[in-house]
């Protein structure tokens, strides 16, 4: 038994070894593309004629309304996991917190699963309920940032070319609209709606058909809780929304504070969503690379990165950013673990954590 668990154990690192490697090169692969548009030459040179000052100022707004935005999006999950049974707030929130925390720092996204695995563990919740939670909070965080991204882009005024933007939009709406349309059928035919997806993507891959299934089956099971209880649902609206306005105007804040660059505060709508149909792509650790990359794309629709000093002014804009949100999000998921040995990142609990779709069947 003991050599069977090293086994499994050396297997499990031996994946996680893999996984880590390609996403660092495919991380990497972005932050080259990123390079292209915002030369690195650039961005040393607008940094030694900064306005330090000005910049700590803009960041410390930034912090606030972020950590607002942040806090928004740990809170909200409470009101999509209460309809499943009795649990503690403060867990939720704790599990919450150290769970996105994971999703940044592990590489390809295997975070994901971190925050149904400690719920589960931590609460007598049912585990296929908690993971039917993510699933309905992914979807609807898709289909709103897809929604944005076309409505802004309808509004667009500007002269650089959309075809990058419409084209991460197109492929995020054939995802998201497609999973929504797939649930609509299913909570209307759940047969039909299972035969469909067997006959259609069980013909590549009957395992990738059945995990499918799977998803279409916990979010119909998790929208449908939370759609029968009006209290819970509004609440979870209202902070998505408070969620999605302050991370955009955190980042117009910072922008138009720290670095005076004359892009509107809608013109941020498509800016972020741009950006976040990027990071969802699955690469390394905190996103590094593809958050460059695509904030680089966003903003070259309203700004000319041509220009080497607004290009360095961009550059600086996405690094500041990406280090400040890293901050937020981070330092209260590594204060939450180290108050709670139970709620740690390990090795261990990172591949526990994938089996917990097994355990949920």
């Amino acid at each position: 038994m003991t050599k069977l668990q090293s086994s499994s154990s050396d297997g499990g690192d031996l994946r996680l070894g893999i996984s880590l490697f390609i996403a660092v090169l495919i991380g990497a692969g972005f932050f080259y593309l990123a390079t292209r548009a915002v030369p690195i030459k650039d961005v040393r040179a607008y940094l030694e004629t900064a306005d330090w000052v000005r910049l700590g100022w803009a960041s410390l707004l930034f912090v606030a309304l972020y950590s607002l935005s942040h806090a928004a999006r740990v809170v909200r999950w409470y009101f999509l996991v209460r309809p499943l049974g009795k649990v503690d707030s403060t867990t939720v929130h704790r599990v919450c917190t150290v769970g996105f925390t994971a999703i940044l720092l592990v590489p390809f996204r295997l975070g994901e699963l971190v925050r149904p695995f400690f719920l589960a563990r931590n609460s007598t919740l049912p585990t296929a309920g908690i993971l039917s939670t993510v699933v309905v909070e992914r979807v609807i965080d898709g289909l709103i940032v897809t929604g944005l991204l076309f409505v802004a882009l309808w509004t667009y005024q500007g002269e650089a070319s959309t075809e990058f933007a419409r084209t991460v939009g197109t492929i995020s709406a054939l995802i998201f609209v497609g999973a929504l349309f797939m649930c609509v059928l299913g909570t209307w035919r759940g047969d039909l709606a299972n035969r469909l997806v067997m006959a259609t993507f069980g013909l590549v891959s009957k395992k990738v058909a059945t995990a499918l299934v799977t998803l279409l089956d916990q979010f119909i099971s998790g929208f449908g809780a939370i759609a029968r209880r009006p209290a819970d649902l509004f609440p979870f609206l209202g902070l998505t929304a408070v969620y999605w306005f302050t991370n955009i105007f955190s980042m117009w804040v910072l922008l138009r504070v720290g670095f005076d660059l004359n892009v509107g505060l809608w013109d941020m709508v498509t800016v972020l969503a741009v950006l976040v149909v990027g990071i969802m792509v699955p690469a390394g650790p905190a996103m590094a690379g593809n958050f460059e990359y695509f904030m680089a794309q966003g903003m070259g629709l309203y700004v000319p990165l041509d220009d080497p000093v607004v290009s360095g002014q961009v550059g600086a804009f996405a690094a500041l950013i990406h280090l400040l949100q890293i901050a937020v999000i981070v330092i209260p998921g590594a204060w939450v673990m180290v108050r709670n040995r139970g709620l740690r990142l390990s090795r261990k609990a990172l591949q526990e954590s994938k089996e917990i779709e097994v355990e949920a069947q």
